[in-house]
């Protein structure tokens, strides 16, 4: 019986990874462009799932499971995780000058406008409100720190700069959101919205009910643009919420929709709450976001988005717990940035991305830290704790995914969408402690605790070090046949005894991937499968994760390690910018 129990999960498991199959969170409608008469809310039909992998359980989630929301999907009690009123410091955004940064503070010395006369009381909502109005570059007198608390959210319709110096809170008192640039125009290239140096708490975004939850109009409980930009540097976000139950509806704090941009530099987001992208949604928008902190954010929803048997949308989303992104042809760049401690319901708990054309995706010098999608015990939900990229060229580099907990896929899942491949590039990447939620029956736990490959991707893994990651088995690469790894460590833990794999491929066959100078240790009671061709199997004596100087925490070989002065052609810095020897050492850290 043991035995049948193990096979069927293995069998399980390579089903799964030949899946392309995935819950897109923003539809573009039929016409992703939008079109002269495109409709931004509607649900695309070619990003529906089929299935998607469920770790050692194949069974897909039933689109009527409303979670834990006991009056369906009427968006009238919304479930959420942690304490809405939590608003403990966050941490500060890393280092300035960790990446360039695409745009710089604007020049407020002549101002159009300027709210308040000396005093705190002059700065209220009235004098924002006309100030605001007419548009320009506006900034504040008020004679030290203020709190300006809002009745309604004030309405952006022209190129405005507001810059609060770092002593001006918006807030929307709980009730309504604080900026509203809504053109109605998905196509719209303006207005341009740039607010800096202010801190943003406490709004609130509603949003037009619909069967699932909420419409896209709920979104952005700080910000919400359809159509135009918004540039917010140096900027905090705090415990604003959009609306918490719907398919479409995210941002917490800002919501895009539109082909216009989101622009974030230097801002941090702490504890902001949406039915996805607990901090940042962007529908159709390009979304850039350099040396940022998100924290404790969440992605309230469930069961995702997706296209059920009968053609309807179905799910109440849960995608992104810090960012969500869907649209054709527009990039996302993440750079110098930490997403940590945030939470999901779905995909994705730090990121998810879904892309149509194999768009950039592009990440640099960031971390990805200690997010999760809770073990919920009312579906089969397969999750991915940290990153989840669909139909986009990903390109990784010198960054850490540690620490990431999932029902499956808990650290890094990059797949096809439909009938577009995917790209899966990481140089110089530490993926390190990321586990699948540990089960009574460990035959029922979840696979694929490092990365997880899926249908239609085909990439290269160099110099990276993937290890100290857990799960019933595929612990290290989830389905590495198409991949190329070279000059990297894998050693992980997998805990079903009779298959400890750090690696599975296409079928059961040894080796299922390719590539060369790299090292494996099993961690496992009996030997697995080499992961590529002539892989050495020695303990790569791995220290801890910690900070060995760079933006990010990397982990150092120790003394005696084979993986010293063994690789070939190797980038020519390792994932601290610290240039490498020749040969050069194994995984994403240079050690002498």
């Amino acid at each position: 019986m043991q035995q049948y129990r193990v096979c069927a999960a293995l069998l399980a498991a390579l089903a799964a990874c030949g899946d392309s199959g995935a819950m897109m969170t923003e539809g573009t409608g039929s016409d992703p462009t939008g079109g002269p008469t495109g409709d931004p809310t509607a649900s695309d039909p070619t990003g529906s799932p089929t299935s998607a992998p469920t770790g050692s359980d194949s069974t897909t989630a039933d689109p009527t499971d409303t979670g834990n929301d006991p009056t369906g999907p009427t968006g009238t009690s919304e479930p959420t995780t942690g304490d809405p009123t939590d608003t403990g410091d966050p941490p500060p955004p890393p280092p300035a000058g960790t990446c360039e940064v695409p745009v710089e503070l604007v020049d407020t010395a002549n101002p159009t406008a300027v709210v308040g006369d000396g005093t705190p009381e002059s700065c209220n909502e009235s004098t924002l409100t006309a100030a605001l109005a007419g548009g320009g570059v506006v900034t504040f007198d008020c004679g030290g720190p203020v709190t300006i608390t809002l009745g309604q959210a004030i309405a952006i319709t022209s190129d405005l700069v507001i810059d609060g110096n770092h002593e001006v809170t918006l807030s929307g008192g709980g009730v309504t959101r604080i900026l509203d640039m809504d053109t109605g125009n998905f196509e719209s290239q303006g207005p341009h919205l740039t607010v800096q140096r202010l801190r943003f708490i406490d709004g609130k975004a509603s949003g037009t009910e619909v069967p699932l939850g909420t419409d896209v109009d709920g979104g952005g409980g700080a910000i919400f643009h359809l159509g135009g930009s918004v540039t917010a540097i140096d900027s905090v976000f705090e415990n604003n919420e959009a609306a918490t139950w719907g398919p479409d509806v995210a941002g917490g704090a800002i919501y895009g929709i539109g082909v216009g941009a989101t622009t974030v530099v230097g801002c941090t987001f702490h504890n902001n709450r949406a039915a996805n992208g607990g901090a940042l949604g962007a529908l159709h928008t390009a979304l850039t976001i350099v040396n940022s902190t998100f924290t404790n954010n969440e992605a309230t929803g469930r069961d995702a988005n997706y296209i059920d048997m009968m053609g309807e949308q179905a799910g109440h989303g849960g995608n992104g717990g810090a960012i969500v992104m869907d649209g054709v042809g527009r990039e996302l760049t993440i750079c110098g940035s930490t997403v940590q401690g945030n939470r999901g319901g779905a995909f994705g708990a730090a990121l998810f991305r879904t892309g149509y054309e194999g768009e950039p995706t592009v990440i640099d010098r960031s971390t990805f830290a200690d997010n999760e999608i809770p073990d919920h015990d009312d579906d089969d939900s397969p999750s991915s704790g940290a990153l989840y990229i669909q139909g986009t060229a990903v390109t990784l580099t010198n960054s850490t995914i540690s620490g990431n907990k999932a029902r499956g896929s808990a650290g890094v899942w990059i797949l096809g969408h439909g009938a577009q491949p995917a790209v899966a590039d990481l140089t110089n990447v530490t993926i390190t402690g990321n586990s699948t939620w540990p089960q009574d029956d460990f035959t029922m736990r979840g696979i694929g605790a490092g990365i997880t490959i899926g249908d239609d991707t085909t990439g290269t893994i160099l110099n990276c070090t993937i290890a100290g990651n857990d799960a019933q088995f595929g612990s290290g690469i989830l389905h590495v046949t198409p991949l190329v790894v070279r000059n990297t460590i894998i050693s992980n833990n997998a805990e079903n005894q009779y298959t400890p794999l750090n690696c599975t491929g296409a079928m059961f066959a040894t080796p299922p991937g390719s590539g060369d100078h790299n090292i494996q240790w099993p961690n496992g009671v009996q030997d697995d499968m080499d992961c590529t061709p002539g892989i050495l199997r020695a303990d790569p004596l791995l220290g801890e994760l910690a900070d060995n100087g760079g933006p990010t925490r990397t982990i150092l070989p120790l003394a005696g390690s084979p993986a010293l002065a063994s690789g070939s052609d190797c980038p020519p810095t390792d994932q601290r910018g610290e240039p490498r020897g020749d040969p050069c050492t194994l995984g994403a850290l240079e050690s002498p």
